[in-house]
């Protein structure tokens, strides 16, 4: 799933040792795009994922 991939390129990128501000950028908003194109139900699943890694990462 594109949305999937777009948004595990992102967190590997935001956690990354020397993240690319433009690349952030730049996949921050093909994961919105992705998301608006989903709907409703497929966001907030992502959207929990996301979370769900940005969490991990940080503990």
């Amino acid at each position: 799933m594109k949305l999937e991939r777009a948004a595990q390129d992102l967190h590997a990128e935001a956690t990354a040792e020397s993240p690319e501000p433009g690349r952030l950028r730049q996949l921050a908003t093909k994961v919105k795009a992705q998301l608006m194109e989903a709907g409703t139900t497929m966001a907030a699943t992502v959207g929990v994922q996301m979370a769900e890694q940005a969490l991990g990462s940080i503990m």
